[in-house]
């Protein structure tokens, strides 16, 4: 029995997966509202039909809230579960009854070592986008999303810490902490090379969005100085158009292999799909506005996609 967020981000994926497809191939008969509620920033929009929807604009800047959140909820989820693990608190009732009602699942499914670390790893990422989004990213200020961005975006991140804990020892099931299950082979033989390529994506994620504010500031004093476009190079850029979404696709990848369940796998799908279309829309983008655009590039995934 499939679960509210199994359906919710069941149907984000296919959703966006559907309309970022028909909108690739076949722009010019949908809907301007759809395709100006679809697309945002770089791609988004041109038209001048559809104007009611400016009603439910919001500045693209406003991504920094998700990071904000998600930060302070996966920081204190982190800190309740190691409380909970290792100085033997009690998951509060109404806790393990929003989980039960979230989720609903009777036994746990996930390792307490597996949550724990896949917490931490989520935490660092969001600490590090919230830092980017605050200090870091030149937003132009005529940029702007869809509402529906915005709430699908935080509706996300509490979805995904809620997943990540909401189905291991204690937070589901039985309260009897003798039958905890600390570990298991998968997670331990795969804890240290998840976490390697974690880093690594997280690395290179941070990287190219160094190189993306570099491209609006000015190199000696660090002001900025523009809010246009322009070619990226360096690093990543190199293969492909967009690394950071590779490299967000490569997150969660690793987050899937420590927190393999259902519901994960639901908003891994989401997280697939909105990543490859918005990736395919930027590449189509910066193909069209840039003739001098790197031929060899592909949008997500070198030599693939």
């Amino acid at each position: 029995m499939l679960n509210i967020l199994d359906l919710g981000f069941l149907s984000l994926a296919l959703t966006v997966g559907f309309t970022g497809f028909v909108i690739n191939h076949y722009e010019k008969h949908v809907p301007a509202f759809i395709v100006k509620g679809f697309k945002y920033g770089s791609f988004a929009y041109q038209g001048s039909e559809a104007n009611f929807l400016q009603l439910i604009e919001v500045p693209k800047a406003l991504y920094r809230h998700f990071y904000a959140f998600s930060s302070v909820f996966s920081a204190l989820t982190l800190v309740y579960a190691i409380l909970v693990y290792w100085f033997e608190f009690s998951v509060h009732g109404s806790i393990g009854f929003l989980l039960k009602l979230t989720l609903e699942q009777d036994e746990p499914t996930v390792p307490a070592l597996a949550a724990i670390l896949a917490l931490s790893l989520l935490l660092v990422q969001c600490i590090r986008r919230c830092y980017e989004t605050y200090c870091l990213q030149v937003f132009a200020k005529s940029s702007k999303m869809n509402l529906s961005h915005y709430l699908v975006g935080l509706v996300h991140y509490y979805a995904v810490i809620v997943a990540t804990i909401g189905q291991a020892p204690l937070f589901c099931g039985s309260q009897n902490r003798d039958k905890i299950v600390w570990s298991d082979t998968k997670t331990l033989v795969l804890a240290l090379p998840c976490s390697i390529i974690f880093v690594w994506a997280w690395y290179e994620q941070f990287m190219t969005n160094i190189i993306f504010a570099n491209l609006r500031k000015d190199k000696k004093s660090g002001d900025v100085i523009t809010e246009e476009h322009k070619i990226p190079h360096g690093r990543l850029f190199e293969h492909v158009s967009s690394p950071h979404r590779l490299c967000e696709i490569i997150l969660y990848v690793v987050l899937l292999i420590l927190i393999p369940t259902r519901t994960f796998f639901c908003i891994f799908l989401w997280v697939i799909a909105n990543q490859v279309q918005t990736a395919i829309h930027a590449h189509v983008w910066y193909k069209k506005t840039f003739n001098n655009y790197p031929s060899n590039r592909m949008a997500v995934i070198p030599n693939i996609l």
